[in-house]
């Protein structure tokens, strides 16, 4: 009989049988060399000194999966489609809740009080432009607007201004910037060239309120500032919607409680100003009644409220729309 080698089994470790298999465990030494050869051929080479890995590498290969057990694709995330729809979010709530919250406060009492100081400059503001648009040199402060006599001058620098809005809206095809500069245009001409005195000295009068929501009304929609403009990058247009709510409120609340209680009609004289302007209007040299007032002024503010709510029905249908083209 040979001797038995000294190679050990590779099972086992006993030392190695001269036959074709080991008396110990059994395993034939010639399958056992060539599963071991195999598996040093599969592992991964690693160079001298460097450590074997932490993972096998045959975790890391991704399995044969069947087409119809795949996991379904995760979609791509759109960040201009998420703006958009937030947007869309605010522009739905914003103009109902300022609109509500100017309501409460106008109803309150010191809340009331707080409010009308943050509207009064907006009432002067009112009596003013109407004095530049009917070419007449005015000054607004807190409580009082100064008005003096015609400045061509100033309706001259008031016209290019508005002649050169229009033709910057026409340069960079901004149409709605060109309708409202040729309007304005316009509508100065108008108040400049063709109204009597006494006429103008009515519509000064006149657009304390009536110019105050006007104005309201147009701080409002600033809402709908396009993404880029300076009002939207500097968040302004949420300061005016603010502004432009309790502006237009406090004008229809004030004459909407004149209606239904005649009592509630601002006459009288405040120190250092004068004849309030509903006085003004009701005595000489114009003569409305009280009902003439209360009207006019309601139309004012329901024409107003026309306009925020048509422009707010066009914006959230365009809103819904550009969100189901996406």
């Amino acid at each position: 009989m040979e001797a038995s080698s000294p190679q050990a089994c590779p099972r086992c470790q006993s030392p190695r049988a001269a036959g074709p298999e080991c008396p110990r465990c059994g395993i034939i030494y010639a399958k056992a060399e060539a599963r071991a050869a195999r598996q040093r051929e599969e592992a991964p080479s690693v160079a001298p000194g460097e450590p074997p890995p932490l993972v096998d590498p045959a975790w890391l290969a991704t399995p044969d999966l069947r087409p119809d057990v795949l996991p379904p694709e995760t979609p791509a995330w759109d960040g201009d489609a998420e703006e958009a729809a937030f947007e869309h979010r605010l522009r739905t709530w914003a103009i109902p809740v300022a609109l509500l919250v100017s309501y409460v406060a106008l109803n309150g009492n010191f809340s009331a009080f707080a409010a009308r100081l943050i509207t009064m400059p907006f009432h002067e503001l009112g009596h003013a432009m109407t004095a530049w648009f009917c070419g007449r040199s005015a000054f607004p402060t807190l409580w009082k607007t100064a008005i003096f006599g015609r400045s061509y001058v100033l309706a001259l620098m008031l016209a290019a201004v508005l002649g050169a809005w229009a033709w910057w809206g026409w340069r960079r095809r901004q149409w709605l910037w060109v309708a409202c500069g040729a309007s304005l245009l316009a509508l100065q001409a108008v108040g400049t060239l063709l109204l009597s005195p006494q006429t103008v000295d009515m519509l000064i009068t006149f657009n304390g309120d009536g110019g105050m929501m006007v104005l309201g009304t147009v701080m409002m929609l600033t809402i709908y500032a396009p993404a880029g403009s300076y009002l939207h990058k500097q968040a302004l247009r949420w300061g005016f919607l603010g502004l432009g709510a309790l502006s237009l409120m406090d004008g229809l609340l004030t004459w909407w409680k004149s209606k239904k209680d005649f009592n509630a009609i601002p006459f009288g004289r405040m120190e250092g100003v004068g004849l309030s302007d509903a006085s003004k209007l009701v005595g000489m040299p114009h003569n409305w009644g009280e009902h003439q007032l209360i009207g006019r002024y309601l139309t004012v503010a329901t024409v107003c409220f026309a306009v925020v709510a048509g422009v707010y029905v066009v914006q959230f249908v365009r809103g819904r729309a550009r969100l189901a083209a996406r």
